[in-house]
């Protein structure tokens, strides 16, 4: 009985001294599961631990040294999977956690503003003054430096052959769906508009005396800038923190993809290269604002009067050119 006592009373002792000076960290989260994925994110940074149990609570113990590593690791995690995994009666009731690839709203949205404008290109060019209507709304860089802004926003509602129409309709309504899914529809349509707006105005002091254009393009080139931007975010935030040139890479294929989208449909001949570089210059740039407003988070009222807005200029640039 004195060998086990005394064998019990210097357990106890080394017992205390594990308590006063630890050798390990222990973690443990808040949700029991998240206790799994905590797990392999340390067996994938080479981090040993074990499992330890106190009661009913299983306990990670990691060693000392690489407490603060772990730490770093398991911090990272929650911050990258803060909505994940969500609450079991929302995944219940939401059936299933995936975005829409374009939401029925975009979609018809997009849709609407491309068939009211192929509309107004029908009545345009079967109107007898055709040729005012071209003098009053076209783009001049030499007209617009000497005042008349309001050209920035007619010309992007005027066409020079059914063609030329039908192309920007088919693009636009493409890519302006998925914009509309990925900032909300209103936030979408206005960023459209005044990527071809300013657009423009930055081709007038870019461009040269004599310079002259009309189309959409501006603006659904200010689409595809607006896409690579906003995709092009999402996949620095994702990757930030790991390591490899292959990773420092990949964030930015949607702006590289898209700038040789941009090149090969473009730049073709007969094109107006410069309107195109301008509008996915401007596109890029609001596509950075909207992503740090996260405008996608508007309510829906915010949303319509943002799509109300962009009509509206539309229709102002006109009032002003017919005065």
């Amino acid at each position: 009985m004195h060998q086990d006592d005394d064998e019990y009373s210097v357990e106890n002792k080394d017992e205390e001294l594990s308590l006063l000076f630890p050798r390990y960290a222990e973690f443990r989260p808040d949700d029991e599961r998240r206790f799994m994925p905590w797990l392999a994110v340390l067996a994938s940074r080479r981090i040993p631990y074990r499992v330890v149990y106190r009661g009913d609570e299983a306990w990670i113990r990691v060693p000392l040294r690489r407490a603060e590593a772990a730490s770093l690791e398991l911090m990272t995690y929650e911050e990258r999977n803060r909505d994940w995994p969500p609450p079991e009666g929302e995944m219940q009731s939401s059936g299933s956690t995936q975005k829409a690839f374009v939401s029925d709203a975009s979609f018809a949205s997009f849709m609407l503003f491309f068939a009211v404008l192929f509309r107004f290109f029908l009545w345009v060019e079967n109107h007898d003054g055709l040729g005012e209507w071209n003098r009053l709304g076209v783009w001049d860089r030499d007209l617009v430096l000497k005042g008349e802004w309001w050209r920035n926003l007619t010309a992007l509602t005027l066409h020079s052959d059914a063609p030329h129409m039908f192309s920007n309709m088919f693009w636009g309504f493409g890519l302006g769906s998925l914009v509309g899914t990925e900032v909300g529809v209103g936030a979408g349509l206005l960023g459209m508009v005044l990527s071809g707006f300013l657009g423009n105005w930055l081709m007038a002091f870019l461009g040269v005396s004599g310079h002259r254009s009309l189309g959409a393009s501006t603006m659904v080139f200010g689409l595809l800038g607006l896409l690579a931007a906003l995709h092009t975010w999402r996949g620095v935030t994702l990757i930030r923190g790991h390591r490899g040139s292959l990773v420092r890479v990949i964030p930015w294929t949607p702006l590289i993809a898209s700038v040789a989208m941009m090149s090969l449909y473009g730049a073709a001949p007969g094109t107006d290269v410069l309107g195109h570089a301008c509008g996915f210059a401007l596109g890029v740039i609001i596509g950075l604002a909207w992503r740090i407003m996260k405008v996608w988070t508007l309510t829906r009222g915010t949303q319509f009067l943002l799509g109300l807005l962009s009509i509206l200029l539309l229709v102002l640039g006109w009032v002003y050119a017919l005065a």
